[in-house]
């Protein structure tokens, strides 16, 4: 977890409210991490009682109730053994969170290791995790306000697509590169449609739903020396859904090919071995908790549908995504959509070898 500078909590009334509510002994050091959305910012605590991090919400990004949902998934995840930073209590009440000004804070646990090495045994491990993640929490209770926010058939997707065109036009000041923008959001919106329909076709809606993780990507995933899981984050996107759409998405992030800043570059197609050992590490869990032939039928379609619905939002927000230009990186979505799609038979004969 990268970090900035030491900050003097007196200088930010909000921190140092939401720091006192914590018994953590006198604090040493609190350093901005600078790691995930600016959005939600965390910061890392030294202090007496050990390093802990500290996360901040907007009551804009997530309700009290959203919250509180993820800390039992937290420390449902805790009592099973599950590599999972420990939610530290408030001192009033032992509460989970602390409900400031417009803003939610957590505290828990720093857990330290490494980023994913882009090696098969780490992806071969973040699959079998997500499958112990998916099996500790069988039969949980969902509240019906995490049950809707799946990328597939995203019911606003047509709406945001509207607004990526201008969005470039914004940030690029080119009329030309927001027709360009226009012609492949047109092209990628009619393409979802058609996967969103494929995959209706072949029973995801009929398929048992489980508590998913749904943002399970390397960024998310620390890994201790010996190559194991060291620690799980981000429980902000926990909902109900058939399992094979958190396994699409999280087979997705770690087998995707970016080699460099340019977007021409990039390989169309995904890493085939990172992506055959995130599967196999998801089916080595337990015997009776393999992936169906119906749902590795539908994963290269689900692929597809979470890289276009992922994009979409962020780019109609900012006109661009992370480093990359907003059209520059549409093309990339674009170029790897279509490869999965042509891709797809031969992966699935693959991956059934293994």
């Amino acid at each position: 977890m990268a970090e900035g500078t030491n900050q003097d909590v007196r200088n930010d009334a909000a921190l140092a409210i939401a720091c006192s509510q914590y018994d953590v002994g006198p604090i040493q050091t609190i350093v901005e991490a600078i790691v995930g959305s600016r959005r939600s910012r965390k910061w890392v605590i030294r202090a007496k009682r050990g390093d802990f991090v500290l996360k901040e919400r907007s009551e804009q990004l997530a309700t009290v109730e959203q919250v509180a949902f993820a800390h039992e998934v937290q420390l449902r995840l805790e009592e099973a053994g599950f590599p999972v930073a420990a939610i530290i209590g408030t001192r009033e009440g032992n509460r989970s969170l602390y409900q400031g000004s417009e803003r939610i804070y957590e505290l828990t646990r720093l857990i330290r290791g490494s980023s994913f090495d882009r090696g098969a045994e780490q992806a071969r491990e973040a699959g079998r995790t997500l499958a112990w993640f998916h099996s500790a929490l069988t039969g949980m209770d969902v509240p019906a306000l995490m049950s809707s926010k799946s990328f597939h058939r995203r019911g606003d997707i047509a709406t945001i697509a509207d607004h990526i065109p201008r969005a470039i036009r914004i940030v690029t000041n080119d009329d030309a590169a927001r027709k360009a923008a226009g012609e492949v959001v047109k092209t990628l919106l009619a393409t979802y449609e058609q996967l969103v329909r494929k995959t209706d076709v072949m029973g995801f809606s009929q398929w048992p739903k489980f508590v998913v993780h749904g943002d399970w990507h390397p960024g998310n995933l620390l890994f201790a020396e010996d190559g194991n899981v060291a620690g799980v984050f981000d429980f902000d996107t926990v909902r109900l859904e058939p399992r094979i759409a958190d396994v699409a998405n999280g087979a997705l992030q770690f087998s995707m090919k970016i080699t460099s800043d340019d977007p021409f570059s990039h390989p169309d197609g995904l890493n085939e071995s990172i992506l055959i050992s995130f599967l196999s590490g998801y089916d080595a869990f337990e015997p009776s908790f393999m992936l169906s032939v119906a749902e590795m039928q539908a994963l290269c379609s689900l692929m597809s549908e979470a890289l276009i619905a992922e994009a979409f939002p962020v780019i109609a927000q900012t006109g661009r995504f992370g480093r990359w230009g907003g059209l520059e990186f549409l093309q990339i979505v674009d170029r790897k959509v279509q490869w999965l799609t042509t891709a797809a038979e031969e992966l699935l004969a693959r991956m059934n070898q293994d």
